[in-house]
Order: C-alpha cells, then sequence, then structure tokens
C-alpha cells in the first residue's frame, strides 16, 4: 500500500510541475504581442511635432498716415505743375500742391466789425459805417464772412486808435494781428515700389533747386 501512496504522490506532483510551466509560457506569449493598428496611409501627429504659421501683422506707420513724396519748394505753380506732368507722364500720380509759410515782411493789424447773421444785416452795417466816413467793405470770404472790414494798419497803434472811434457809436469791432504769408508750391505723389530713385530723378529733371522729400500726404 505504501509504494502506492508514493506513486500517486510523486504524479501528482509531476501533473503540478507541467501545468506550472505551461501557464509562464502563456503569459510571456501574452506580454510579448505587438498590437497593430490597420493603416490607412496617414501618420497621427503628435500636437508637440506640429508647427503653426501666423499669419505676420501688417506694417503700419506709427501714426497710420500715409505718406507721400514732394518735390520742391517751387517759387511758381506753373514749375510744380510741370514737374507734375512729367511724373504723370511716366505713369505716376503726381499733383501740384501749396502751403502757407511767414515770408518775413511786418505783421498788419486788421480792424473789422465780426461776422452778422446775414448778408442783408451785414449790408446794413456797412451802410451805416459808410455813413459815419468809415471806408469799409464786406467780407465775402473766409472765416469772417459776412463781416466788415473797416481797414489794415502796420501801426498797432493807428488800428486800435480806429477800433476806438467805432466803439463811440455802439458798434462790435476787433482787432485781428495778421502775420503775412507767402506759397511755396510742391508735387506731391504717393509713397510706392514704383517710384524709385531713377523715375524720381527723371521727374526732377532740370529742377536742380528743387530737392525731394518723404511726408505725410496733403490728403489722406
Amino acid at each position: 500500500m505504501r509504494w502506492i501512496f508514493f506513486s500517486l504522490l510523486i504524479g501528482n506532483m509531476v501533473l503540478m510541475a507541467y501545468y506550472w510551466q505551461k501557464e509562464g509560457t502563456t503569459k510571456a506569449n501574452i506580454s510579448s504581442q505587438t498590437v497593430e493598428l490597420p493603416t490607412t496611409g496617414q501618420r497621427l501627429t503628435l500636437l508637440s511635432e506640429t508647427t503653426i504659421a501666423l499669419p505676420k501683422a501688417r506694417e503700419v506707420d506709427t501714426n497710420g498716415r500715409r505718406r507721400c513724396y514732394l518735390l520742391g519748394p517751387y517759387g511758381d505753380e506753373i514749375d510744380s505743375r510741370h514737374a507734375a506732368a512729367r511724373s504723370q507722364a511716366l505713369g505716376l500720380t503726381g499733383r501740384s500742391i501749396y502751403t502757407e509759410i511767414p515770408s518775413g515782411e511786418p505783421e498788419e493789424y486788421w480792424v473789422y466789425i465780426p461776422p452778422r447773421p446775414s448778408r442783408d444785416a451785414a449790408v446794413r452795417i456797412l451802410k451805416e459805417m459808410q455813413k459815419r466816413g468809415f471806408d469799409s467793405f464786406i467780407i465775402t470770404k473766409g472765416e469772417l464772412a459776412e463781416g466788415v472790414s473797416l481797414g489794415v494798419f502796420r501801426n498797432q497803434d493807428s488800428a486800435v486808435q480806429l477800433a476806438d472811434q467805432v466803439r463811440e457809436f455802439n458798434s462790435q469791432v476787433a482787432v485781428k494781428q495778421v502775420t503775412k504769408t507767402r506759397r511755396e508750391f510742391w508735387l506731391e505723389i504717393p509713397e510706392g515700389p514704383e517710384v524709385n530713385q531713377g523715375l524720381r530723378d527723371r521727374v526732377q529733371a532740370d529742377d536742380s533747386k528743387a530737392s525731394w522729400q518723404l511726408s505725410e500726404c496733403s490728403v489722406q
């Protein structure tokens, strides 16, 4: 009976060793498997591998205004118009403009009655001033239109004396200091890649006293 017991014990141990070895092999096979996904011809890319190209900001002037080339100054409008004609013949958009600058001459003093609500009211004031012996006329243009001019004087004291005489008749009157100016004429061409040095030289031609400048356009 003893040998039967030992035979069964040995058989169980062999059987246990067999199943233990088979389980270990199965685990090893599972851990070494590689799962392959079906391919579609596309490669998945991680976000860390991507490069996003952002559009560049548009370059603008700090003040947002358009710039123009200016050729001048010309003392005569005809000369600037000739330059404008040359620029247009070369396919550029050029035009003649002018600026007011101090002339350096002595200032003047303008005596006037401020603008009236209407032309009829200005005419009534005019007739009243002429009746009292004041040389006068109606101002028809500018910020003082519909006012009445009483004279322009080089001497400030003379202007003040006339204003005081007019005030005696209970009339509104003012004295305006006028600085004399003169006009300088320029050729203006909007800035652009086509306005190169060669074209600018052809536009300038023989105008040796004029020169090019880059500035804000007079009209935006």
